[in-house]
């Protein structure tokens, strides 16, 4: 019965019940916000934004930050496409983009961790310094023409069904960072070293690769986000993803994921990202502007950060109200079943009584 009760009242659980709310309102409003045709492009246009959260919701999770994803995206994506359009094999290119990726996660990883460094700051500008080598690579211009191997994988469905192959990926890229997060020792050090990172330093957990790691895993998933943006949108060019890195930071939050590290889920930032994506659509087909749609993931991310502080405020104060109604009763009792009891008053001075028999 408590666990019933746990899932009810979880963060998760109001998150669907959000998600049903934009749904519902959404529908009414404008009737082809479920539509089939609605739901697998808003799935397509959103799995991107996913797959970058699920990166970026590790590193946070130990209290560091990684805005560089959208960078490695670009560059990443950039090379790839720049290796196809000169001849490379579909394969080779991918590999070497991942390559790249996973090195660009590295990078950010031992600038933070070792040297010490603030990873907004590091991350800050690694997102401008691999966004730049992605204009470098393609001076300006851009790439459109790609193998129907990388198109079918970011545009195609399911044999069969109106299900997106890349939501597919995503779904399976989600339940591993589940798996790893949720029930392994890495998953248990991740939350230990977001807690404090000195008590997991002393209790032996090694604070300097769980960090490191959590970085090559977001710069990776950027590098995977990059490859589904090539094949959704079919086009590399410069600066390619970077309208995503606001929505997958606002998912990563919004999901549970607190902002000061040591707790979130995987399933909270799925939903959450569900959530932003239908949010969106039903904005859109209302006709907001891709300004408006920003302006209310921003609200958005400022609500997710400030909820959590209080509403954890709100829980101490009701505690400490029903402990100060249970005292009140216990000291009641106390002097009805007779004999001598003391009480203080508000002036602190103590008041003695004796029951008469």
């Amino acid at each position: 019965m408590d666990k019933v009760r746990r899932l009810v009242l979880s963060w998760e659980a109001g998150l669907v019940i959000l998600a049903i709310l934009v749904v519902i309102i959404g529908q009414a409003v404008d009737h082809d916000l479920i539509s089939s045709y609605n739901l697998q492009t808003t799935a397509l246009n959103n799995v991107i934004l996913l797959c970058l959260a699920l990166g970026v919701a590790p590193v946070i999770m130990t209290g560091d930050i990684d805005l560089s994803v959208v960078g490695t995206l670009a560059l990443s994506g950039v090379v790839m496409g720049d290796l196809m359009a000169h001849g490379t094999s579909a394969a080779l290119a991918i590999a070497i983009g991942l390559a790249i990726s996973l090195v660009c996660g590295l990078i950010n990883g031992l600038l933070v961790v070792l040297f010490d460094l603030p990873a907004l700051a590091v991350t800050l500008g690694t997102m401008g310094a691999y966004t730049g080598i992605s204009f470098l690579v393609l001076g300006g211009l851009a790439i459109t023409t790609f193998p129907n191997s990388v198109v079918s994988l970011g545009s195609s469905n399911l044999t069969g069904t109106q299900i997106p192959f890349a939501v597919v990926v995503v779904l399976v890229i989600a339940a591993i960072m589940e798996y790893l997060v949720h029930f392994t020792t890495w998953g248990k050090s991740l939350f230990a070293v977001g807690g404090n990172r000195k008590a997991a330093l002393f209790s032996g957990i090694a604070v300097n690769r769980v960090r490191i790691t959590t970085f090559v895993i977001s710069g990776f998933l950027a590098g995977v986000a990059g490859l589904l943006f090539l094949g959704n949108y079919q086009t590399a060019q410069a600066g390619m993803g970077a309208s995503q890195l606001l929505p997958a930071i606002t998912a990563v939050i919004l999901g549970g994921v607190s902002a000061y590290g040591g707790t979130g889920t995987i399933p909270g930032v799925v939903i959450a990202a569900i959530l932003l994506a239908l949010l969106q659509s039903a904005l859109g087909l209302h006709g907001f502007s891709g300004e408006g749609q920003t302006m209310a993931v921003g609200f958005l991310l400022i609500i997710a950060i400030g909820a959590p502080p209080l509403a954890r405020s709100a829980r101490d104060w009701w505690r400490r109200r029903r402990a100060d109604v249970v005292e009140i009763a216990s000291a009641g009792t106390g002097e009805s079943k007779g004999g001598s009891t003391s009480t203080r008053g508000a002036s602190g001075v103590e008041v003695r009584s004796t029951a008469v028999n």
